[in-house]
């Protein structure tokens, strides 16, 4: 999976770095990205070793087994996971602490999503799918050929300001909005299919970026959605904040994987009494 950084002309080799390696890059505040991410603590497992071990000299994460602990600690990791219930943290990325259940042959991103069939160096594959959740303030007008200093909007406060945003958005094609509940919240359901006219090599640091982190900040973000791919946001208010609940898949997703995808944003469990994070 993999995300993103633009900052100047002059970064613009990190950057080409940065968006290589992680569909959901992780705020450069701390452990955020879609959500400081922990699995519950169950007596009965105890941590695996490295499935396989990374050269000190390479820059790839190793893929060992995420057992019960802390997964979004401020590293970039990636690794396959013990099927169960994990739970999200209150962050910057992420104003509602929720509790999901992600079943077997799933793989934590380094951003702190979750996703299935996962490039080896992090990237889109053609059969990928993904779940993360997010807290939107900001997108680019053009998902393609988008513009840190002058191709950014506010995304309002409120679900159906961000639905509008999102389908004014440049290289999407919106499908119908539906009205839908995630865990007995309202929420606003609007499926955007990367535009098959895109090609994301022909994209700023060749990447289609969708918003950045909360703020906006910059340096995270959701990006590197292949061509034809359909980002299925579902936009709900939770304890009087906004929450986006996304899901990503292919045209040759399998309907296993659909049925799997969907099974985790049912499980979804957001904590009603949290406190809303002060502005």
């Amino acid at each position: 999976m993999s995300n993103l950084a633009k900052v100047a002309l002059a970064a613009a080799a990190v950057v080409a770095v940065l968006f290589g390696a992680s569909r959901l890059l992780p705020s450069a505040s701390g452990p955020s990205g879609p959500g400081a991410i922990q699995p519950s603590p169950t007596p009965s497992q105890t941590a695996t070793p490295s499935l396989a071990a990374t050269p000190a000299e390479s820059v790839a994460p190793s893929l060992a087994l995420i057992s019960p602990g802390p997964v979004c600690d401020g590293t970039d990791r990636t690794g396959p996971m013990e099927p169960g219930t994990y739970s999200a943290a209150q962050t910057a990325d992420t104003p509602v602490p929720y509790t999901v259940e992600v079943p077997a042959g799933w793989t934590l991103t380094g951003g702190c999503g979750f996703g299935k069939h996962v490039g080896a160096d992090g990237g889109p594959t053609q059969d990928e799918v993904l779940f993360s959740t997010w807290n939107v303030t900001h997108i680019f007008t053009d998902a393609c050929h988008w513009n840190e200093g002058t191709g950014v909007i506010a995304a309002g406060s409120t679900a159906a300001d961000l639905t509008d945003a999102l389908k004014s958005q440049l290289g999407n094609e919106a499908s119908a909005t539906t009205d839908v509940q995630v865990d007995g919240s309202a929420a606003l359901r609007t499926k955007f299919t990367i535009s098959p006219e895109v090609d994301p090599s022909t994209c700023t640091s060749g990447d289609v970026r969708l918003w950045p982190a909360a703020g906006p900040n910059f340096s995270g973000g959701f990006c590197c959605s292949p061509r034809n791919s359909v980002v299925d946001v579902r936009i709900a208010e939770v304890n009087g904040q906004r929450v986006v609940v996304l899901t990503e898949y292919q045209p040759n997703t399998s309907a296993q994987d659909l049925a799997e995808l969907e099974a985790i944003v049912e499980s979804i469990r957001f904590d009603k009494t949290a406190a809303s994070p002060a502005p």
